[in-house]
């Protein structure tokens, strides 16, 4: 019990500490040998898929280090690009593990890809107008990835995911606007 609990502190302190990396990047000139940035996602996604791509020419920041890491944030790509916005299902439950966790934006928890594909579901039903422009900034630690989206509205949106085997195991999803973000800074 005690190692277990020892464990997930040490997944939270890497989500917390892939956050800290999300935030600060863009102030930071990163360049050091096994970082990649700007566009090599792109380059990477055309390749895998040359028919998914972002429909925004914003510039990209994408930090990785291995193969894996890189396959995993082109992975997320075709999960955004190709199934979320297409509604294609079928490529959406093949990115997900069977029993992937995932906590929405109200702190909301489904437990596997049945229960997951039905809050998809009623979100696009919701919202049919969503999708997803762009991934500003991602980046991969491990078996973690951390991206951004552009959302219409002028909407942020902000995933962590663990990956086993290629799939997502575990997925957190957080939402903000920049009129949020405002309100909250100058206290409105």
């Amino acid at each position: 019990m005690l190692k277990a609990t020892i464990d997930r502190r040490k997944e939270v302190t890497a989500i917390v500490a892939i956050l800290f990396t999300l935030l600060l990047l863009p102030l930071l000139a990163v360049s050091s040998s096994g970082f990649v940035l700007n566009n090599f996602a792109a380059m990477a996604q055309e390749e895998a898929s040359p028919s998914s791509s972002s429909s925004s020419d914003q510039t990209e920041i994408v930090v990785v280090q291995t193969p894996e890491e890189q396959a995993n944030l082109v992975r997320f790509d075709i999960l955004d690009f190709e199934a979320w916005n297409n509604r294609n299902w079928t490529l959406f439950q093949e990115l997900h593990s069977p029993d992937v966790l995932v906590v929405d934006f109200n702190g909301n928890t489904t437990r596997g890809i049945d229960q997951h594909l039905q809050w998809a579901m009623a979100a696009v039903a919701a919202q049919p107008e969503s999708r997803v422009l762009a991934h500003p900034i991602k980046i991969a630690a491990k078996d973690w990835t951390a991206v951004t989206g552009t959302l219409p509205g002028n909407l942020t949106m902000l995933t962590l995911a663990r990956w086993e085997d290629g799939r997502i195991a575990e997925e957190y999803l957080f939402l903000q606007s920049p009129r949020m973000m405002n309100q909250t800074i100058s206290g409105e």
